[in-house]
């Protein structure tokens, strides 16, 4: 029976995602393909762990003239994995100070290294883009420090005679230029903040998953719990689901997840891993985005799944994060996969705007970030990328039940 994982993305990526909303795109495609038959889903929470559960979403369908039936056909069950909570647990309590100069820390760690992938010639070909973005994170974390000088603003000249007492004459002048450096920090701060209502909470969203990603990829943090309950999940739908052939479906930092499951470091996959999952499906993976900032992240992986999968990829060329496995920023078939690995995608391209459209306005408005949510819109009724997963899928047999 084919069964899907979803795998969704990071913090802003997942706004307003679930496993419900992406079956109900397929259920879309599904009739879209069929006549004489309805679809309608039943969802499900299990616990495959103690404290760790998934939605099980299954398909099914009926003929039109028949109502819904206990003897109706399963035709695909997905279930949900979450790694957010797993992955953010020991960020997502600290104050504003503390993740604003944890942005601050990664974005000038990393400057050298993405300072030299503008000049040095890799398959990342949006190091530009990128580049811009990162010097927008240093602006809008340096942005909330040059509020603390305005604090000095509390010091009269009653409290400056009892300070000089304390310290001395060159930390009093440390003090004094601080205290006149306020005077130019604060108005600017406040217009950050007026003109960007949610600038606090936007810089929060961005230094989490910024950080969480680089303490996961820099320092393996939280992955070994996050790949034990992902090996937990699929051991949980081996033995309840008939004869099961998984489908990793992934998007942004989850493909980052299943990759890892698939190809780890220093290991082998577990025997349910590498005996069930049958196929990949990565959308908008920001593989070359973590290679060209990470470049021994994916490094001495193991092979055993090469050939037990095959592997669908979803990718825009305006996405930033985006990967074609390509040497270039065009649209066509993939030139390679995992570094040193044998197996290469099957490409698919999506996009839903054209690339002379983009111009200095859209580079400086960072569209090309934004596009990395345009591969499906808020509703689950508009049009997606679905299709174009769901017609690979049919034409790679993976949906063997449909009468098309």
């Amino acid at each position: 029976m084919p069964t899907g994982i979803y795998i969704a993305g990071l913090g802003q990526s997942t706004t307003k995602e679930s496993v419900e909303k992406y079956a109900a795109r397929y259920i879309k495609e599904l009739e879209y393909s069929t006549s004489g038959i309805n679809y309608y889903t039943k969802v499900e929470k299990i616990y495959y762990n103690e404290d760790q559960s998934s939605l099980a979403v299954r398909i099914f369908q009926h003929p039109k003239e028949q109502p819904k039936s206990e003897k109706d056909t399963l035709l695909y069950s997905f279930y949900d994995f979450e790694y957010n909570e797993l992955l953010n647990q020991k960020f997502q309590n600290k104050n504003l100070l503390f993740k604003n100069i944890a942005l601050l820390l990664l974005v000038v760690r990393k400057f050298p290294r993405i300072i030299v992938s503008l000049f040095k010639k890799t398959t990342y070909t949006k190091g530009g883009q990128t580049f811009y973005m990162f010097l927008m994170f240093l602006i809008m974390s340096l942005s909330v420090l040059l509020i603390f000088p305005s604090l000095l603003q509390f010091i009269d000249g009653k409290n400056l005679t009892f300070i000089k007492e304390h310290l001395s004459d060159w930390q009093i002048d440390i003090l004094r230029f601080l205290k006149n450096f306020s005077k130019i920090t604060l108005p600017i701060t406040s217009l950050a903040i007026i003109f960007i209502p949610e600038s606090n909470t936007l810089l929060t969203k961005v230094a989490a998953e910024f950080t969480t990603i680089d303490n996961y990829i820099q320092y393996g943090e939280q992955s070994q719990i996050i790949q034990g309950n992902f090996d937990a999940l699929v051991e949980y739908i081996v033995e309840n689901e008939e004869n099961p052939n998984i489908h990793l479906h992934t998007y942004s930092f989850g493909s980052i997840i299943a990759l890892d499951a698939l190809f780890p470091i220093g290991t082998e996959p577990c025997n349910n891993v590498l005996n069930n999952i049958k196929l990949l499906i990565t959308v908008g993976a920001p593989y070359e985005f973590i290679d060209s900032y990470y470049p021994n992240f994916y490094s001495e992986r193991t092979d055993n799944m090469s050939q037990q999968i095959e592997w669908i990829n979803v990718y825009s060329t305006l996405d930033a994060f985006a990967s074609n496995f390509r040497k270039d920023n065009k649209s066509g078939k993939a030139q390679f996969g995992i570094k040193g690995k044998k197996e290469v995608p099957f490409n698919l391209n999506y996009e839903i705007a054209r690339k002379e459209k983009c111009n200095v306005f859209s580079f400086l408005t960072l569209k090309h970030i934004t596009m990395h949510k345009s591969y499906w819109d808020d509703s689950k009724s508009g049009q997606s990328c679905t299709r174009l997963i769901f017609n690979k899928m049919k034409e790679l047999n993976y949906f063997e039940l449909i009468n098309s």
